[in-house]
């Protein structure tokens, strides 16, 4: 019998130099834009104070909200072939993104693929999971590849080793192989001998004085 297994990974939308440059930008033109509108009007000898005002304040608000929106963090959750995504709004709203299984992908691997390319460039949509929205192309990130309602998606994401052995046990023929994970023995050094030694002394006198 299959044991059960639920693997649940978040990763939180960094700032890269893009949208560094953007929201620089942004903020420069929001505070040039003010400026002309409430002197313009002065300049002409107007009071619209109120007016220009409630524009400012508007103008404000809409930069604050977009520069938000860059704020998010992604979920997923696998349990068994199920998998969920979902992403995280500044204000805390969350919005389902994609449900499928694991069994459907076409194809589940690392972005350094030859693949990876084309498969991307036949995707009607490519959902990007992770901490840069221009990410490098390493082994730490990795795709699903999967049709959902008509429409081929390509999934990025952060890969977990754990996540693996899931992949390979429901689609096994459409999963990239490579060398199951291991669980790495703790290395022996002789101070874990040392006290391994004693703690067989302690318990040794101890089983004599009783």
């Amino acid at each position: 019998m299959l044991q059960d297994s639920f693997i649940e990974t978040s990763v939180k939308r960094k700032t890269g130099f893009t949208e560094v440059i953007f929201n620089t930008f942004l903020i420069t033109a929001c505070i040039i834009t003010i400026f002309f509108i409430n002197f313009i009007p002065l300049s002409l000898g107007y009071n619209a104070w109120f007016i220009t005002g409630i524009i400012s304040f508007g103008i404000v608000a809409g930069v604050v909200i977009l520069i938000k929106r860059e704020s998010k963090i992604y979920e997923i959750e696998m349990s068994n072939d199920l998998v969920d995504c979902a992403v995280i709004h500044s204000d805390n709203k969350r919005d389902d993104l994609l449900s499928f299984s694991i069994k459907d992908c076409e194809y589940i691997g690392p972005v350094t693929s030859d693949r990876y390319e084309s498969d991307k460039a036949d995707s009607n949509l490519v959902i990007k999971m992770t901490d840069f929205k221009n990410f490098d192309i390493e082994d730490t990130y990795w795709y699903f590849l999967v049709v959902n309602e008509g429409y081929k998606i390509m999934l990025v994401f952060h890969y977990k080793e754990e996540m693996y052995p899931v992949f390979r046990r429901y689609n096994p023929r459409n999963t990239i192989a490579m060398a199951m994970p291991r669980k790495s023995k703790p290395v022996e050094t002789e101070k874990t001998k040392s006290a391994e030694k004693s703690k067989a002394a302690e318990e040794f006198k101890e089983a004599e004085n009783e």
